[in-house]
């Protein structure tokens, strides 16, 4: 998959290293920013940020009113309708204007990566779930809906709700019994939408502003996503000091988006030559680069493609500047190379994504090669990975997405690691593939033999990209990382897991319910480790299941591992039984987890009392805790009277 990569490593511009320190480090940084910037706002997002900014821009769809209605009556709402219609967004806003209760707003997993969605998180009091289905497969789909009933009953129970968005693509095969809670919504007028949005940002446009030919033309044929996106282009143009006030502000961003797929396809059949249409398609990819990035990347085209060279002398060759002039392009005072007819490249790139598809392979082993060439810019590294997301997701091709990311980290180049990593969050922010990157990097989360720079690259979009929408998939993955990976890549998926855990108290409870689940057998000898960090932040022990959680995971810590080993931990429980309100409950947890045992509660007999007698932690407490805990340890080994075994 990575052969490519031998003819662009012949030769090294600025510092070479080969060890896994500071230039690596150096990397991953730049892959962390690169991951960030290309993740955006997190338009998925169900954090509460994320949801104020999109009630501030939401308008109500057709039925809306049945919906909260359904919601607030029966607990659960199902949300149908075409796509483009803002199916999800609709079933966000039915959980976020419910007033806020006891529980939390979480959306359950759409994969079934370690058993159901609908058991990932049990519905507590007052709990705000969301669950999209819009893209699962029928297997999928049933599954889910078979378990609906039961889960629709534990929501009644507990006060929950639970807002699902169908798969529109699925529609024969909705049982029959759930349809009483469902509600098809239709679009809401896009023209309010864009309103809705411009003011928001404080544009105000006149009434007839909004009613030209060309902006009615568009609303009229694109989803709501891109309504959104015309607004916020509109913005751009007006904080950019854009000239003509809105009506020129529109007018631009309308420039953007325009169509000339008709011209472009004009153009192509009248420029026949393999080398002009390879230097169409360079410019394309590669608009606003320097004159030697098009001129290398498409010479790099044609002999992707075994097009016959041109045997005539260089110099008999037309030169670069006159090419780029016959095809409309030119070199603009900046030194870059670009189309003077704007938006033309985006269209010229769709027309060979969707009328060349038998060059598909050959444009991503094309891309490949460029990207990996040591002479390539380093500016040019991120537009060019975002337009070839574009295509291929566009034509349905996300495994060309997968194979770059592959490839870019097995040829052992620390520098192709950004490249890698956005590439795969361009799958994993897309609407109708992100649930298939989510499953591969599952996949690749669980092998054994995963190379170390795709798993750097892995811990990266878990922990940057997929936390913000889907954080128990990324926990999840990030839990499978640390498990089977090795030095720097276990390093970092672990302070991920931890920092991830320790953010939210669902995902907290999530941790630790996998490793006390795990923890018994005895497989995964890391996972004592993260048992005993999660441990040192006590929380929820007033819940019984966190309690139960904690006992597994102290027995197993007791059972494999030296004194010396978990010594410190127990001490910092110590600390909080003295310090705080949970000293019954931290103390019956340990004694617990000792199993009744005289080796086990002997030995956490003496670690507390030379803890007490160290003088490290001078408290007025400290005194007693010792005596309560031989108490506890007596109850626990059936003696009433004073006296002890241990």
């Amino acid at each position: 998959m990575s052969d490519f990569l031998g003819a662009y490593i012949n030769e090294a511009r600025g510092n070479v290293h080969t060890g896994e320190g500071n230039q690596l480090n150096l990397y991953l940084a730049a892959a962390s920013s690169r991951v960030r910037d290309r993740a955006g706002p997190a338009l998925r997002s169900v954090t509460e940020d994320a949801r104020k900014r999109l009630h501030e821009r939401f308008v109500d769809p057709p039925r809306m009113l049945e919906a909260r209605d359904l919601l607030n009556r029966g607990s659960m709402v199902l949300v149908a309708g075409p796509p483009g219609a803002g199916r999800r967004a609709t079933a966000l806003m039915l959980l976020h204007e419910l007033p806020p209760g006891a529980g939390g707003f979480y959306e359950l997993p759409d994969t079934d990566d370690e058993g159901s969605a609908l058991d990932a998180v049990t519905a507590r009091e007052g709990d705000r779930l969301l669950l999209d289905l819009s893209v699962v497969d029928e297997t999928r789909y049933l599954t889910v809906q078979s378990l609906l009933h039961d889960f629709h009953a534990k929501l009644i129970e507990r006060g929950a709700r639970l807002a699902l968005v169908l798969p529109y693509h699925l529609t024969y095969l909705q049982r029959g019994d759930l349809k009483p809670y469902t509600v098809e919504i239709g679009k809401p007028p896009a023209l309010n939408v864009l309103s809705r949005h411009l003011q928001r940002d404080g544009i105000r446009p006149a009434a007839a502003d909004l009613t030209t030919r060309g902006l009615t033309t568009y609303l009229a044929r694109v989803p709501l996503r891109d309504v959104a996106d015309l607004a916020d282009r509109i913005r751009r143009c007006r904080d950019r000091g854009t000239a003509g006030g809105f009506p020129g502000w529109r007018d631009h961003a309308l420039e953007q988006l325009a169509d000339h797929s008709a011209q472009v396809a004009a153009d192509i059949a009248a420029h026949g030559a393999g080398r002009e249409r390879a230097l169409l398609l360079a410019v394309a990819m590669f608009h606003k680069s320097s004159p030697a990035t098009v001129f290398h990347s498409a010479s790099a085209l044609l002999d992707t493609l075994s097009h016959p060279p041109d045997e005539r002398p260089r110099l008999e060759h037309t030169d670069l500047n006159a090419e780029l002039a016959a095809l409309g392009a030119e070199t603009g005072d900046d030194g870059l190379v670009q189309f003077q007819t704007h938006n033309y490249d985006h269209a010229v790139r769709v027309h060979f994504w969707t009328y060349f598809p038998d060059l598909s392979e050959q444009l991503r082993g094309w891309v490949g090669q460029c990207v990996a060439w040591s002479g390539l810019e380093e500016a040019a590294h991120a537009p060019v990975i975002t337009r070839f997301a574009e295509q291929c997701l566009m034509s349905g091709r996300p495994q060309d997405l997968l194979w770059l990311a592959e490839a870019w980290t097995d040829g052992g180049q620390q520098r192709l690691i950004p490249d890698a990593a956005q590439a795969l969050v361009h799958g994993l922010s897309h609407e109708q593939f992100g649930q298939l990157f989510r499953r591969q990097i599952y996949e690749w989360s669980t092998n054994d033999t995963l190379s170390q720079h795709l798993g750097q690259v892995l811990v990266l979009v878990c922990s940057e990209a997929m936390r913000r929408t889907h954080p128990h998939q990324a926990l999840v993955r990030l839990h499978h990382l640390n498990r089977r990976a090795a030095g720097q890549v276990a390093d970092t998926a672990r302070k991920a897991l931890l920092a991830l855990a320790g953010s939210d108290s669902i995902m907290y409870r999530l941790l630790l319910q996998r490793l006390a689940r795990d923890l018994p057998a005895g497989r995964w000898v890391r996972d004592l480790g993260v048992f005993l960090d999660l441990a040192m932040a006590v929380r929820l022990l007033g819940a019984r299941d966190i309690r139960d959680s904690m006992t597994a995971g102290w027995a197993a810590v007791f059972r494999r591992l030296p004194t010396d080993s978990w010594r410190p931990y127990a001490e910092s429980w110590f600390t909080a039984a003295a310090d705080g309100p949970d000293r019954d409950r931290l103390l019956d947890v340990l004694v617990a987890a000792c199993g009744g045992a005289p080796v086990p509660l002997g030995t956490l007999y003496r670690v507390a009392r030379a803890w007490e007698r160290s003088g490290s932690q001078p408290h007025a407490r400290h005194g007693n805790l010792g005596s309560h805990l031989f108490q506890k340890i007596n109850s626990a080994q059936g003696l009433d009277a004073p006296g002890s075994t241990v």
